[in-house]
C-alpha cells in the first residue's frame, strides 16, 4: 500500500509540508494520480477519483485568485488521497480551504521541487510495483494455504518463474522498520542472491519480493538435494551476510512441490533470529525452535496444547494456586523435580505435591514424572 507519507518521502521533492494540520494524513491509502493544469469546465471536478493524489501549480488562479479557492474545495469535497500545490502562484491557502482540509481529513500539501512530471513518474512506478506486489503476496498466502504439490509449483512459477528440482527460501528484515529501507534490502539482497547463483552451476533461478514487512528470496536449483543439509547451505549464509544489516532466516533445501514449507521454515528461523539478537538462523540448527514452529502451524496440535493449558489456567484462578507456572517450568527443565524448585524458589516437596496436583487436574493420576514431564514437553512446546 502506497500512502501520502510515503509520497511525502519521494526524493523527487526538494522540500514537501502540510499546509494546514491534518489529523491522520500520513496514513491516507494513494490509488492513483492526477494533474490539474488548468480550470476544467462546469462539473468535470467529477473527473478526479477518491485515492487520487492531485498535483498542481494552480496556474489557473494566476490572474483569478479565487479560483484557487475553488478548486481546493472541490478537490477535498471528492475525497481525494492529498493535493500537492507547488507553491509558485499560492502561498498559502486560504482560511476556507485549511478548515475544510482539516475538518474532512484531506492534506493540502505544499511542495518544491523543479520537474513535476519527475514526481509523477516516480509515484506512477511505486504505484504499479506496489500493485505487483499486492498481488505476489496473495499468491504466497494462497501457498501458504495450500497442500497441492502441483497447485504449489505452479503458484511459485507464477510469483517467481521457477521451475527446478528444488527451492531454498530466506525470509529478511531490515534493521530498521519503515518501507524505504525495506525496498533498499529489497535491492541489495536481489544482488547477493544474483552473485550466489553465478558462483553455483546448479542454481536455475535467483528472485526476492516483499512480503507483509519482510523481504523473501528464492533459490532455485536444477537437481535434487544430495543431502538431508546441503552443501551450499553456508555459502549462502555468507553470501545473505553481504546483504547487511539485515536478520535473516534461511529455509532447509525443498522440493519445489513443497515451496510453501520452505517459506514457512524460512520465517521461522527469522523469528528466531529476532527473538534471539541473531543475524542470520538457519532452520537446519533449529532443534526445539523447529517443532516450536511446526506445532504452532497445525491447528490440531495447537488446539490439544491449549486444551491442556486452559485446565491448568482454569485451576489456578478458582484455587489461587500455581500449577500452570509449575508445569511449564517443569517441562522447560526436561521433569528435574530439583532444578524445577530451584527456578521456582521453592521446596523440592513443593513441587512434587503440585506435580500431584497437575496429574489430577490432566486426569493422569497414575502417571510417572517422567511420563508427565513428555506430555507437558509436547503443550508447552508452542
Amino acid at each position: 500500500m502506497i500512502t501520502v507519507g510515503d509520497v511525502m518521502n519521494m526524493r523527487a521533492f526538494d522540500n514537501i509540508w502540510l499546509a494546514a494540520p491534518c489529523e491522520g494524513a500520513a496514513e491516507r491509502e494513494v490509488l492513483g494520480v492526477g494533474t490539474l493544469d488548468h480550470e476544467p469546465f462546469t462539473g468535470e471536478y467529477d473527473l478526479f477519483s477518491p485515492g487520487e493524489i492531485v498535483f498542481t501549480t494552480l496556474g489557473l488562479a494566476e490572474l483569478h485568485p479565487d479560483l484557487a479557492e475553488t478548486a481546493l474545495l472541490e478537490l477535498i469535497d471528492r475525497n481525494v488521497a492529498a493535493v500537492a500545490v507547488k507553491n509558485v502562484v499560492l502561498k498559502e491557502l486560504p482560511a476556507s480551504v485549511a478548515a475544510r482540509s482539516s475538518k474532512a481529513g484531506v492534506p493540502v500539501l505544499f511542495y518544491q521541487g523543479r520537474f513535476m512530471e519527475r514526481v509523477i513518474a516516480d509515484l506512477m512506478n511505486a504505484l504499479d510495483d506496489d500493485a505487483a506486489e499486492w498481488e505476489r503476496t496473495h499468491l504466497i498466502d494462497s501457498v501458504l494455504a495450500s497442500s497441492d504439490e502441483q497447485s504449489v509449483r505452479a503458484a511459485f512459477f507464477t510469483i517467481a518463474g521457477v521451475t527446478g528440482a528444488t527451492i531454498q527460501c530466506i525470509a529478511a528484515r531490515a534493521v530498521t522498520d519503515d518501507d524505504a529501507s525495506l525496498r533498499a534490502l529489497q535491492r541489495v539482497l536481489e544482488e547477493a542472491l544474483t552473485n550466489y547463483g553465478e558462483r553455483w552451476d546448479d542454481v536455475e533461478r535467483t528472485f526476492a519480493c516483499r512480503y507483509r514487512g519482510r523481504i523473501l528470496g528464492f533459490v532455485s536449483f536444477k537437481r535434487p538435494p544430495l543431502k538431508a543439509i546441503a552443501i551450499s547451505d553456508a555459502d549462502l549464509e555468507k553470501c545473505v551476510a553481504t546483504a547487511s544489516p539485515l536478520i535473516c532466516g534461511i529455509s532447509q533445501e525443498m522440493a519445489l512441490g513443497e515451496a510453501d514449507l520452505a517459506v514457512r521454515q524460512a520465517m521461522a528461523a527469522l523469528d528466531t533470529a529476532h527473538n534471539e539478537d541473531c543475524e542470520t538462523v538457519r532452520w537446519t540448527t533449529l532443534r526445539f525452535d523447529a517443532f516450536r514452529a511446526a506445532a504452532k502451524s497445525d491447528r490440531l496440535y495447537s488446539r490439544s496444547a491449549d486444551l491442556m493449558r486452559s485446565l491448568l489456567f482454569d485451576y489456578d484462578v478458582d484455587h489461587d494456586a500455581e500449577l500452570a507456572r509449575t508445569a511449564e517450568t517443569f517441562a522447560a527443565n526436561f521433569g528435574e523435580v530439583r532444578a524445577t524448585a530451584e527456578a521456582l524458589f521453592q521446596h523440592p516437596n513443593t513441587v512434587r505435591y503440585r506435580l500431584k496436583k497437575i496429574k489430577e487436574v490432566l486426569g493422569m493420576d497414575t502417571a510417572t514424572d517422567r511420563e508427565l514431564a513428555a506430555l507437558l514437553t509436547l503443550v508447552y512446546l508452542p
